[in-house]
């Protein structure tokens, strides 16, 4: 059985209110487990971001975070997507309020 590892470390958006993806699953696997994920707001003011999951080429409709809020000075659990599986070859995308404003941490296990 795989080992969740750190997958994302500190990760955020360029550009705000467009989807960006901050992981992707290796092809050759079964998938990715997220086991926790973490939204750090380290600005002076309050922020938001979505999350999606999506297969290689699918189009981002439906996040799995719709949308949160992220009060300054502090973290999300990102509850929703904890226990999500990234399909082989697709990716996690985050989309925030302001660039590089929320940090993100995700742990996981690629099987």
């Amino acid at each position: 059985m795989a080992t969740s590892t750190l997958l994302v470390n500190k990760g955020v958006n360029t550009l705000p209110d467009i989807p960006q993806a901050i992981y992707t699953s290796p092809v050759n696997g079964a998938g990715t487990i997220i086991t926790a994920f973490t939204a750090a707001n380290n600005s002076t003011s309050n922020k938001s971001y979505k999350a999606y999951i999506a297969s290689a080429g699918d189009e981002l409709i439906n996040p799995q975070v719709p949308f949160k809020i992220v009060l300054w000075a502090d973290i999300d659990l990102g509850t929703g997507i904890d226990g999500q599986t990234i399909p082989s070859g697709g990716s996690l995308y985050v989309e925030c309020s302001a660039a590089e404003s929320i940090y993100f941490t995700v742990s996981g296990k690629e099987t």
